[in-house]
């Protein structure tokens, strides 16, 4: 790709707001186990706020991805997330992994959180990442229908790419992600399902992601975060954050929403 003002990549700060889905999505013995369901508490109440603060330090914005039994739980906390000029994207109402899902419940899923989305913000939905990375066969299709621009999902590439349908392009961009840039993936530690162990400092994460966007610069690809704000939240990390964007920034990174970042894909690409 050849992005806006000659910059070299493109970086999306995506956050997952999981909150306690996070913990009840898998089975009854998380549902019932009240700490763990307070460390998904976390994010909304004291995660988000700090991101935020850090965001409009850098004068960045951010896509938040959130369940929308979550933006009912807290719409308080979703109104201030788009007051602030964040994007939001649909991630599940219950943040639902289910590979069974039917195209008819997939599509009222859909329709009640943009409607929950819609009301609490203004914000029509025109993204998609599937909770769980859980995508159908009548995916693409869908979200066609109900106007999205972009789906995260894929993992298979560095950078953007227009999907098809039997073989001729539609007008979706795939913003890939991939758990290299899941925080998760360094800082979620948790003996009761879903069970993880791993625990990096800030400076280790710092110095991978770095590593990750000075190599993909030199390609003019992208970056799509996947960031839970129950985990990467804590003080140190989010100063980590700031540091990250910081250097991206003052390296050649364009930095915004993925609604734009795609709109801008689509805009340059001959259908």
């Amino acid at each position: 790709m050849i992005w806006p003002n000659k910059k070299r990549i493109a970086v999306m700060m995506a956050f997952d707001l999981d909150a306690e889905t996070m913990w009840t999505t898998h089975g009854e013995g998380s549902r019932g186990h009240i700490t763990d369901l307070s460390r998904g508490a976390y994010g909304p109440k004291q995660g988000v706020p700090r991101i935020l603060d850090m965001l409009d330090t850098h004068g960045v914005r951010a896509t938040f991805f959130i369940p929308g039994v979550i933006a009912e739980r807290y719409p308080d906390v979703v109104r201030e997330i788009g007051r602030r000029g964040h994007e939001i994207g649909f991630h599940g109402y219950l943040h639902e992994e289910f590979p069974d899902t039917t195209y008819e419940e997939e599509d009222a899923t859909m329709s009640r959180c943009e409607k929950i989305i819609y009301d609490l913000t203004g914000q029509k939905i025109v993204g998609h990442r599937g909770p769980g990375g859980v995508i159908h066969d009548y995916s693409l299709k869908l979200l066609l229908e109900h106007g999205y621009i972009y789906s995260s999902n894929w993992r298979d590439s560095d950078g953007p790419f227009i999907h098809k349908i039997d073989g001729k392009e539609i007008p979706l961009v795939e913003l890939p992600k991939d758990s290299i840039f899941d925080d998760t993936a360094y800082d979620f530690y948790t003996d009761s399902a879903p069970e993880r162990y791993e625990l990096k400092s800030p400076g280790e994460m710092f110095e991978i992601w770095k590593d990750e966007f000075d190599s993909l610069a030199v390609e003019n690809r992208m970056i799509n975060f996947v960031l839970h704000p129950q985990f990467v939240g804590r003080v140190s990390r989010v100063n980590m954050l700031s540091d990250l964007i910081g250097y991206m920034l003052s390296n050649g990174a364009w930095i915004d929403t993925n609604r734009d970042v795609a709109q801008y894909v689509l805009d340059h690409k001959t259908f």
